[in-house]
């Protein structure tokens, strides 16, 4: 019995080997296609093919590494919430951990979720210096989104060297503080009240020359209407009546547009601001790791 046990020991082992080599080169298929896919940017393909492995527990493929991949394939296919999803599950020892963390903030701002990308950079801990100094940028452009000049000198004044990768989006923002500082939002209550006063001022003040003429010119024409009516023909007359109605209409009007007008005026300026911002923080973040 020993000695057939002996004899048949060799085959054993050569099985397990053989196995064991059959393992290791489906693995290095799997990921070698993984590599492809994420390579050639096939993103959905990408995310449909890891949810499908994914139910396998005997895949050998790291959960993080998963979770992180799909999570950064919707970043591409810029699908942030579900960007998110997948990223906030990367563990805190995983090698992809720093990088899902700017990635989950470069989600919530593109979300307008600037409160939550405040809160993983807060909370993100690292002895780099140069990812500490990253921080503070993102940290930085988060302050302007939120309007915030002197908080964004406090987080841009911790930036301890000025990086090739951030060089020009740090000198980009800098202008983009000066700018804030310096502009003064108009009032869609000051448009409403000239208007009021004044046929069309609204819409001077909201920089829209043409309109402001045109409503004065417009206003103008009924007011004299409505002037010659009631002296002519008395305040009870149809013509009166009429034309007291269309100035009525057309000046409330008027006023209500020149407050939309500088309400506009305004949210178009912060859209662009914002946008500006964005992608100043977004670049920095590409091109370090990628």
């Amino acid at each position: 019995m020993i000695i057939g046990f002996r004899g048949s020991l060799p085959i054993v082992v050569l099985a397990v080997l053989l196995l064991l080599n059959h393992n290791s080169i489906g693995q290095k298929s799997e990921n070698d296609f993984i590599n492809y896919l994420y390579s050639s940017h096939q993103h959905q393909h990408l995310i449909d093919y890891l949810k499908h492995i994914k139910k396998d527990d005997d895949i050998g493929i790291n959960r993080d590494t998963t979770n992180f991949l799909i999570g950064k394939s919707y970043y591409y296919l810029q699908e942030h919430e579900k960007s998110n999803k997948y990223l906030s599950k990367v563990s805190i020892s995983s090698s992809p951990y720093l990088q899902s963390q700017f990635l989950i903030n470069i989600n919530a701002i593109y979300s307008n979720d600037f409160k939550s990308g405040f809160n993983v950079l807060h909370e993100l801990k690292s002895e780099d210096s140069i990812i500490n100094d990253l921080k503070s940028f993102e940290l930085s452009g988060l302050a302007l989104l939120n309007r915030n000049v002197p908080l964004y000198e406090e987080y841009d004044y911790d930036i301890s060297k000025d990086y090739y990768f951030l060089s020009n989006e740090r000198a980009t923002l800098k202008t983009v503080a000066d700018d804030l500082r310096e502009k003064k939002l108009k009032s869609p209550w000051v448009a409403g009240i000239a208007t009021a006063i004044i046929p069309g001022a609204g819409k001077f003040y909201a920089g829209k020359r043409g309109q402001g003429i045109y409503s004065f010119v417009i206003s103008t024409f009924l007011a004299l209407q409505v002037w010659e009516s009631y002296n002519k023909d008395g305040i009870e007359s149809p013509r009166f009546i009429i034309y007291g109605s269309l100035f009525s209409l057309f000046h409330a009007g008027n006023i209500w547009s020149s407050a939309l007008t500088v309400k506009n005026y305004n949210n178009e300026y912060n859209e662009a601001v914002n946008y500006r911002i964005k992608m100043d923080m977004h670049i920095p973040i590409r091109t370090f790791f990628n």
